[in-house]
């Protein structure tokens, strides 16, 4: 049933607008776990979900301007409606199509968290709201057109460009990090994992087990060798020093990865070898280092290609 009057009408769309702008914002916050909970739908490669999910923030945060700013609203209504009825059908399906984690739908990123069934709820209820609103209300103002393509293009440019997706930000900046191979060979060579750590190409991952960038580095890494069919014994951690292996556990448990075979050197020794950058992976081949990049350099060919090589 529509409403009448046009200030609830007007109330409401402006709402909805807010709802929309708020979930893109929220999701493009925490865009590296966005990145990874639609990678792990197995549906596209890691470069093409980066691009996908950025485009899908955009459109999310378009939609929430022209509701707010009553821009071609019969185009912006039925769109609207189509983007939460999309999304409620996906949300249904989604335990019967992939396996994924449903604790949490990413609808606002990892700041607001709603589990499977409150997403679909959300939606429905947003879907109500809608029709609620009156779009006979609504005047078409010549400069609609120009102003809802200039907001595409603005919007998709700057959520493509402010937290670009890792293969547009390697051509734009430089990922590699400097390291001191000569203190990292011998700072290895004085634990017990040295054979381990050089017996094969593998990955060699410098993290700290607080630090919420390498975390992030841990889930990607494990995501794309797991899509891959690549083993896990490719991957080895070096943390700097703690004396509590319970919290390099929980490292792992928070990531919510499998344990990786891992060894622990001084802080002293890890901040020289990586100039003080955290976290940083070192592409290993029996121990010659050939490659160290941050995590926003990590790219699932290089990895694939780099652990699968003959």
């Amino acid at each position: 049933m529509l409403i009448k009057n046009k200030y609830v009408s007007h109330t409401i769309r402006i709402i909805i607008g807010c709802v929309f702008i708020a979930s893109a914002i929220l999701k493009y916050l925490s865009i590296d776990t966005f990145d990874l909970y639609i990678y792990e739908h197995q549906l596209f490669n890691y470069a093409i979900t980066a691009i996908l999910t950025r485009l899908l923030i955009a459109a999310e945060f378009a939609l929430g301007i022209m509701l707010i700013g009553n821009i071609l609203i019969k185009f912006t209504y039925f769109t609207t409606f189509l983007f939460l009825a999309g999304f409620t059908v996906y949300l249904f399906l989604q335990p019967l199509l992939f396996d994924v984690d449903l604790s949490n739908c990413h609808c606002f990123g990892d700041k607001i968290i709603l589990n499977h069934t409150q997403s679909i709820i959300k939606n429905i209820v947003l879907m109500l709201l809608l029709l609620l609103v009156n779009i006979d209300f609504y005047k078409w103002r010549k400069y609609e057109l120009p102003v809802f393509i200039a907001l595409a293009i603005v919007t998709t440019t700057a959520f493509m460009l402010i937290n670009a997706p890792d293969f547009i930000y390697k051509k734009l900046f430089d990922s590699n990090v400097r390291i001191d191979v000569e203190l990292y060979e011998s700072t290895l060579q004085s634990t017990t994992k040295y054979n381990d750590f050089t017996s094969d190409d593998m990955l060699i991952c410098m993290y700290s087990n607080k630090c919420k960038y390498c975390k992030i580095a841990a889930g990607k890494i494990d995501e794309i060798i797991k899509q891959n069919n690549i083993g896990t014994d490719k991957v080895r951690c070096v943390f700097w020093g703690t004396n509590d292996s319970t919290e390099i556990k929980n490292f792992f448990i928070e990531c919510k990865i499998e344990a990786l075979d891992y060894t622990v050197i001084p802080v002293t020794n890890f901040l020289a070898i990586t100039n003080g950058k955290m976290p940083v992976i070192l592409f290993s081949e029996k121990g010659k280092i050939t490659q160290s990049v941050n995590y926003t350099g990590l790219s699932e060919k290089d990895i694939v290609t780099f652990l699968r090589k003959e």
